[in-house]
């Protein structure tokens, strides 16, 4: 501590400013631990708070309401940036110039509990050595740091004599008593339930006799509408039944052999190609290792080429879950070639890959055998 310019300073700085920034970092602080479980000063140390329940205080005879309570600990002094933040924030400098604020307060600090022997943070708590040198710190019991609980005050806790508590039956007499007025209460309500039952079934058959329906029967019974029939009649004219239509059937013409296009669907839809199947007196084959295309279909849409059968097949399999009339090809070149159709005429199968190319594989191709 020195003068300078005929004014007092510390460590370089005027006093007056070194006293605001005291005062600024306590109100800092002050706020932030309304906020936050712990508060750490950089190179000083930590307060931290404990919520603790309403307590009564039998001494004293006083309630207090929950709150916080705050304690210290001098081993947290590691940079966490929270005190510096609420400087810079509130005062709008950089990081920087208000780490350097926080460190002047923090030197101010130290130097007045070395000097002094006691320092006090308003509305936080105060800070003072012990008789063994020792850094205490006791809290602020006026502040409240729980924000739930801001604004309420200890109040007076006034013992009741237990001789004014009331009873709610002190003598077996008066016990007695209120059993019987009771059950006499039980025994009234019953008696009028039960005229009521009485008088409810006489004004249901006095009704029942007067509808001039005797023959009601009880699952149709209406108070309201004495004409209800006493039993089911059939109607005289059933409803007429009307036989489903007809399904349409498309049938194959005779004597054609090979994949042809075919009106299956009908006359307003596209025709489909159909293998009518081999000539007679010429069988199939029954192995299907590898596939020999009808001559007449000459135009194979190629989705796939594949070195191993297996994949061929499994590709052949999914074309035809979704629809497609996949068939294996050949083997060319050591690979099975897999078709997402076959087609006897060039513009229909144009037409197939276009739609092929545009919705399942861009990279399909035209092969012509």
């Amino acid at each position: 501590m020195n003068t300078r310019n005929r004014g007092i300073t510390f460590s370089g700085r005027p006093i007056t400013l070194v006293l605001t920034l005291h005062m600024a970092l306590a109100r800092d602080i002050h706020t932030l631990l309304f906020l936050h479980d712990c508060v750490i000063v950089p190179e000083f140390g930590g307060f931290l708070t404990h919520y603790r329940p309403a307590r009564l205080d039998e001494q004293r005879r006083l309630v207090h309401p929950p709150t916080k309570d705050l304690s210290f600990n001098k081993h947290l002094v590691r940079q966490d940036g929270l005190l510096v933040d609420q400087l810079v924030r509130r005062e709008g400098l950089d990081f920087q110039t208000a780490k350097e604020r926080v460190d002047a307060a923090v030197a101010e600090w130290r130097w007045k509990l070395q000097r002094q022997g006691r320092l006090e943070l308003p509305r936080v708590g105060t800070f003072f050595h012990d008789a063994e040198n020792n850094l205490q710190f006791e809290p602020d019991r006026r502040v409240n740091f729980l924000r739930d609980a801001y604004g309420l005050r200890p109040v007076t806790a006034v013992p009741v004599p237990s001789s004014e508590i009331p009873m709610l039956i002190s003598d077996p007499e008066d016990e007695a008593a209120a059993v019987k007025e009771g059950g006499r209460r039980l025994l009234s309500a019953l008696a009028a339930a039960s005229i009521a039952a009485i008088a409810l079934t006489a004004v249901t058959w006095w009704v029942m006799g007067t509808s001039g329906n005797f023959a009601t029967a009880w699952s149709g019974f209406d108070i309201l509408r004495g004409t209800e029939p006493s039993r089911y009649v059939l109607p005289n004219d059933p409803l007429p039944f009307e036989p489903p239509a007809q399904a349409s059937f498309w049938t194959a013409p005779s004597g054609l052999t090979g994949v042809h296009e075919m009106p299956i669907a009908g006359p307003d839809m596209p025709p489909v190609a159909v293998n009518l199947g081999a000539p007679q007196g010429k069988a199939e084959p029954e192995s299907t290792a590898v596939v020999t295309p009808v001559v007449s279909a000459r135009y194979h849409i190629i989705g796939g080429c594949f070195l191993e059968k297996e994949n061929a097949d499994r590709f052949i399999s999914e074309l035809q879950a979704k629809g497609f009339a996949a068939s294996l090809i050949d083997r060319k070149g050591g690979l099975y070639r897999v078709a997402y159709g076959s087609y006897p005429q060039r513009a229909t199968a144009r037409e197939a890959l276009d739609a092929v190319r545009k919705e399942e594989a861009p990279d399909a191709w035209l092969l012509v055998k």
